[in-house]
């Protein structure tokens, strides 16, 4: 449940609002205050009454804390937020350019390459500021495309279950096949990961696995052998991990899992100690935008200090800024183990993970582990 907040000056409203459609979920949250056309906080804005549009990927549980932080720094601004998935947000933002249709006026997608394509085909708009400029060279690209977060791969389990099993759940990839060819019985239909054939970010985090980890291959027909439960979006495998349906999950988002723990203390969350795999959330304020200086206002509260730190507290989305004081979770991640950490630089290099030829083969070899086809 998202509260609403209510402007007493004005007796105004400011009830969160979700509208659902085919294709995407909107939530509205008007501006804290009216605005006037006087109003100096209104001159490079085209509406007294502003509402930036985001298409985004997160969950609007984890990206509402920073759309109200936004709020009480530009309380004149609403704010218009569609969730999508990834691949939906890539046709709508592709076909309302052919169209001649406006669009978002910023689009944060969690699929690296996706966004990639976009921006290297000219759907994205330059934009430069104090704040994009603060980014590591690693983080931008062209200054077309901005890394947001940084975001590890881990392991999630269900602690009463290996408590009562007497069983440490396991901290590498090695250990996690040899926990499931010595329990195969026990942990049969018990285990869960991202299906990468519909999750854009399940593909690259396991297309990451490939080239850090040999024996991948041998870990997936593992899983197809103890018939793994797949699932396209995090939520709810965390919460079939935490009630005991399933009890192992394996490549899960590392901020979700996190924030989940706060409200579950059942679910335990591993960084895995041979390798982390980090990705990273990409913005782009897209040409045929409504309003692309709200968009740039919007992105330059995001790479922010004070947003960067709104996203990694409430929301346990790590920063990319390195002078963000790091939270114990992004801590854990980049100082205890820094030199294991395997992230995505943003740039072209994310365009060969969407080779369609490379992609098909890397699927088929997918579905025949997954079915123990040699």
């Amino acid at each position: 449940m998202i509260s609403g907040r209510i402007c007493i000056g004005l007796c105004f409203i400011a009830l969160a609002m979700q509208v659902s459609s085919a294709m995407a979920e909107v939530f509205t949250y008007p501006a804290l205050r009216s605005s006037q056309a006087s109003d100096p906080e209104q001159s490079l804005l085209t509406s007294t009454q502003p509402m930036a549009v985001i298409y985004g990927s997160a969950d609007i549980g984890a990206f509402v804390p920073v759309i109200e932080a936004f709020q009480q720094d530009n309380p004149f601004i609403g704010v218009e937020y569609h969730q999508l998935q990834t691949l939906e947000m890539y046709d709508i933002t592709q076909s309302q350019r052919a169209n001649g249709e406006p669009t978002a006026d910023l689009i944060i997608s969690s699929s690296m390459d996706l966004q990639m394509k976009l921006a290297n085909d000219g759907y994205a708009t330059s934009y430069q500021s104090s704040e994009t400029d603060a980014l590591p060279h690693w983080a931008r690209w062209r200054n077309e495309a901005f890394a947001v977060t940084q975001e590890p791969a881990v392991i999630a389990y269900n602690r009463e279950f290996f408590r009562e099993n007497e069983l440490e759940p396991p901290r590498t990839r090695e250990d996690f096949i040899g926990l499931l060819v010595k329990h195969d019985e026990l942990l049969s239909e018990k285990v869960t990961t991202y299906d990468i054939e519909r999750s854009g970010v399940g593909f690259l985090f396991l297309a990451r696995d490939e080239r850090f980890f040999p024996g991948i291959w041998d870990f997936v027909r593992i899983l197809g052998q103890a018939k793994v439960k797949l699932y396209s979006n995090t939520s709810p495998m965390l919460e079939k991990i935490a009630s005991g349906q399933v009890v192992l999950g394996y490549n899960l988002l590392g901020s979700y899992a996190e924030t989940f723990t706060q409200r579950n203390p059942n679910l335990g969350v591993i960084l895995p100690d041979d390798f982390i795999v980090v990705y990273s959330r990409i913005a782009i304020i897209p040409r045929g935008a409504r309003n692309p200086d709200l968009g740039g206002r919007f992105l330059d509260f995001m790479l922010s200090i004070k947003g960067q730190s709104v996203l990694q507290n409430e929301g346990n989305f790590n920063p990319v800024r390195a002078d963000v004081p790091p939270s114990t979770f992004s801590s854990l991640i980049f100082d205890r183990y820094g030199e294991r950490v395997r992230s995505f630089p943003v740039g072209p290099g994310l365009l060969v993970y969407l080779d369609q030829a490379k992609r098909q083969r890397f699927l088929r070899r997918w579905q025949d582990a997954l079915l123990n086809r040699r």
